[in-house]
């Protein structure tokens, strides 16, 4: 399989993943955020399809500070997970793994090619699977430890992209 397909496959798993993990919680909140990254997977996919296509076009993102607005909400709110405390740290996790598997293979992939448009696109797929962790990473940490997290929750290790 070549980078292009691989990359293809990794992005429509990652879709399928967060969309099929939303429909399994009751928590607005949470889906809202799963369903989230399972339009930018959408998204890493078309931009890859393009890249193999020949056209570097970059689809427009849903910037963190949309998903931000979910966690005031929520703060303001009072609202806690109701989902089962394992379903939700099980899809949690997994996302960490698979967010990770996708930063080490772009990031791998991008050292061993010579295309500088495919380059380009793997750095920026890169940076996105990034924040995606980060953002995961940040959703673990407000589920296990919600009034802690908000006392200190300013988002300033998720950067826009």
């Amino acid at each position: 399989m070549d980078i292009f397909n691989y990359a293809l496959q990794f992005e429509q798993d990652g879709e399928v993943f967060y969309r099929e993990s939303a429909e399994k919680l009751t928590d607005s909140s949470l889906k809202k955020i799963l369903l989230f990254l399972s339009k930018e997977e959408q998204k890493h996919f078309q931009m890859i399809k393009n890249l193999k296509d020949s056209s570097l076009e970059r689809p427009k993102s849903i910037f963190i500070s949309d998903v931000q607005n979910v966690f005031t909400q929520m703060k303001s709110g009072g609202v806690t997970f109701s989902d089962d405390k394992s379903t939700v740290v099980d899809i949690l996790e997994t996302g960490l793994v698979a967010e990770q598997d996708s930063i080490n293979y772009y990031e791998s992939k991008k050292n061993e090619i010579d295309d500088e448009k495919a380059k380009t696109l793997l750095g920026i797929l890169r940076k996105q699977e990034d924040a995606h962790y980060s953002l995961l990473s940040s959703i673990l940490e407000y589920y296990e430890r919600p009034d802690l997290w908000l006392e200190n929750a300013e988002f300033n290790h998720i950067d826009d992209y």
